[in-house]
């Protein structure tokens, strides 16, 4: 990781605001440190995040205010906080208008960069669709279609695994998502998301990204990946509508689902959420998968481990969403990879107006970043935190930890919608490749550390040989 300079510290009374302000016996708030020298922080921040923020928190605490391009932004790592802004004072916050406009062209105004009434019918319409006995019918498919995959391997071939796991996540939701193998899609959604995920890299790093107006060939390539993707989505809904039924699909019940009043998505609402959906639904997911292998073939004592319970359970037989619950080192071996490597590394957040939060006072509109990839690694909160360790995740341990300090997913009303769905696949797909294959990376081999939306190995991916297991 980028070793980054850290900007002088000048601290600053940020606002009396909140209880303290009307009530005697409260304490005035601290001043929340702020770092300065805009530029400089801007320039470090776009140079490596994780470092940038890494190093704010170790030097100046767990809430630290940092001039970034024209805003000042929050970083916060302390529990408590966090579990306020998520789940006790969640209204109080919506999604960061630099959130907004960077989702706005692709997503639209789908459920994550949503926010207030709106938020709450859309939310309202589609959790359904998440119930877990609708969620337990896709199992059968994440287990065929990781089966379907390790069979077409050759023996001694080469292969990328994080441009195979993120092929696999994407037949999986296309599959749960449309009901229909998307092979012949596959192409073109594959390259319209890449296309995309860097249209959205681009707006992080560029303070002011071209208007979508500009005739520039970038921007042309940006539109033909929106309509590729528009095209495929418009087809399958059509579809779904002539033939006018459920086919059990996360597609389905968006296309029928109609609120109190009986009104139905709109095709704008429809388009938004599918968007949304794809995307969330499979390169987050490929990127916490290849990880996960990484750790894993890294630490033979712990692939052990978890072969062992695997072939005690269930075989070589195809593993069943039933056979969940007698895996629990596969659990552990997820949230583990959660821990240290997960795909979403931060999320924001913004007050809805001037709010106090334990000794502090935010200000309104001030985008506030929480990175689930810091929490993961604070000796404060896990003992060895650089060690790679299913073993931590007892029932005790768990409930040992503050509110707030394990937050991949996010938490409260706002947590992520597909979460159980993740869950399931991540542990359907890792067990049975480690049923299946021996999983390996060559020797000496240290992949790429790539920040983005998410924590990916970059373009020389981790290469693995094909070995399968005897029967």
């Amino acid at each position: 990781m980028t070793t980054v300079s850290m900007p002088r510290l000048r601290l600053v009374q940020n606002g009396e605001g909140g209880q303290a302000a009307t009530d005697p016996t409260v304490p005035p708030p601290k001043p929340i440190p702020r770092m300065r020298g805009r530029l400089r922080c801007t320039k470090a921040f776009h140079e490596d995040q994780i470092g940038f923020i890494s190093g704010a928190h170790a030097r100046y605490g767990d809430v630290v205010e940092a001039p970034i391009v024209t805003m000042n932004w929050y970083f916060v790592r302390d529990p408590a906080i966090i579990n306020e802004i998520n789940v006790t004072r969640w209204a109080e916050f919506y999604k960061p208008k630099l959130a907004k406009r960077l989702w706005k062209l692709f997503l639209g105004n789908g459920l994550v960069p949503n926010d207030g009434e709106s938020w709450k019918r859309q939310h309202k319409l589609i959790m359904p669709a998440f119930h877990k006995l609708r969620i337990d019918g896709y199992g059968a498919i994440m287990t065929e279609y990781t089966r379907r995959m390790i069979s077409r391997y050759q023996e001694g071939e080469p292969r990328d695994v994080h441009r195979d796991m993120t092929a696999l996540t994407l037949a999986v939701v296309g599959r749960t998502l449309f009901d229909a193998d998307v092979e012949g899609d596959a192409k073109t959604v594959g390259d319209a998301m890449v296309v995309i995920s860097e249209m959205l890299v681009e707006h992080i790093n560029m303070p002011l990204p071209l208007p979508r107006w500009w005739p520039s060939a970038g921007n042309r390539r940006k539109m033909r990946a929106i309509g590729d993707m528009e095209r495929v989505i418009r087809s399958h809904v059509q579809a779904r509508r002539t033939e006018g039924r459920d086919h059990g699909d996360l597609m389905s019940h968006l296309v029928f689902v109609t609120d109190d009043e009986g009104s139905a998505m709109t095709e704008r609402q429809l388009r938004d959420e599918m968007m949304t959906l794809f995307f969330a639904g499979h390169e987050t997911t490929a990127g916490v998968l290849t990880w996960a292998w990484w750790l894993l073939a890294t630490h033979p004592d712990k692939l052990a481990t978890l072969r062992e319970e695997l072939d005690r359970v269930v075989g070589r037989a195809p593993i069943r969403v039933e056979d969940l619950p007698n895996l629990p080192y596969l659990e552990k071996v997820v949230k583990e990879s959660l821990r240290l490597q997960p795909s979403v590394w931060c999320y924001m957040r913004e007050a809805t107006k001037d709010l106090r939060m334990g000794d502090y006072v935010f200000k309104r509109g001030r985008p506030i970043l929480i990175s689930p990839y810091i929490l993961g690694r604070d000796p404060r909160l896990h003992p060895n935190p650089l060690r790679y360790e299913p073993e931590r995740w007892t029932r005790e341990y768990e409930r040992g930890l503050p509110r707030g300090a394990y937050v991949p997913f996010a938490a409260g009303p706002r947590v992520c919608l597909g979460k159980q769905f993740a869950m399931m696949e991540l542990r359907l797909i890792i067990g049975t490749l480690v049923q299946l294959l021996e999983l390996n990376v060559p020797d000496g081999f240290t992949p790429d550390f790539v920040q983005e939306l998410s924590l990916h190995p970059g373009e020389r991916g981790i290469p693995m040989t094909v070995r399968h297991r005897p029967s």
